[in-house]
């Protein structure tokens, strides 16, 4: 099995999906799901399971059943809204996966039952390039060479995701359909927002200033954000605090 770098994969994913989908929490998360698969030896260790057991070492913890099982928890844990539940069980399910694949493909150690709990047996993979055999567990060497062979893929699986979140707002906006959007939203009736007196913050209509704010503008089919939107609240809000303190 990896000694150092289970973790390495949810640091790498998050990296490369960007803090905007994967937040710090959502980060520790997935770094700990990556590590807990190896929590299966506390069933050999009370004898629950023998170590080759479908509960035992690399047994049900190493599976894409039990990855599917933490992504689908991760969901209900997460934010209101559905992106965010998705962002959620994709990550952790990849970051769980992460160790079974990592352990594959050392050439050493059972193989992981990967099919469970559909299939309980053991299933190896064809590629297994990673040469551990007669190193200790736990040394230099075991760490200098899961460095090479597992930590330098990694640092490159970063490295191409910032590269493609670097380059994926530049050729949006030079795509025929950003254009499109853009014409179409110069050429949409705009209407101008109502105006906001300080007397309606005084009788706590602030919920309705801030919702006439954000319907202003003509946004229907618009390029704009909701970030936009919410600094065009903030600034009608602004604005009438404005005018009261000079009232």
């Amino acid at each position: 099995m990896a000694t150092f770098l289970h973790f390495a994969p949810a640091l790498a994913l998050a990296v490369a999906m960007g803090p905007r989908l994967v937040s710090r929490r959502l980060m520790l998360a997935g770094a700990f799901c990556a590590v807990l698969p190896d929590a299966d030896f506390a069933s050999v260790a009370f004898g629950f399971d023998s170590y080759s057991g479908t509960y035992g070492h690399r047994g049900f913890t190493h599976s894409l059943g039990f990855a599917l099982l933490l992504g689908v928890l991760g969901a209900m844990a997460s934010g209101p809204t559905g992106r965010q539940r998705l962002t959620a069980a994709v990550f952790i399910a990849l970051c769980t996966a992460s160790h079974p694949l990592l352990d594959g493909l050392m050439d050493r150690g059972i193989c992981n039952a990967w099919a469970w709990p559909l299939d309980g047996a053991r299933h190896c993979l064809a590629w297994r390039p990673v040469p551990t055999a007669g190193v200790n567990l736990f040394g230099w060497d075991r760490l200098a060479r899961e460095a090479l062979w597992l930590g330098v893929p990694l640092l490159l699986l970063a490295h191409a995701g910032m590269t493609l979140r670097q380059l994926g707002p530049r050729w949006w906006r030079t795509s025929p359909r950003w254009r499109r959007a853009k014409a179409a939203n110069r050429q949409a009736p705009r209407t101008l927002a109502p105006p906001v007196f300080a007397a309606d913050l005084e009788h706590g209509h602030l919920a309705q200033t801030v919702a006439a704010a954000r319907a202003s503008g003509g946004w229907a089919g618009s390029i704009n954000t909701e970030r936009t939107r919410r600094r065009t609240a903030m600034r009608a809000v602004g604005a009438a605090w404005v005018r009261k303190a000079v009232v």
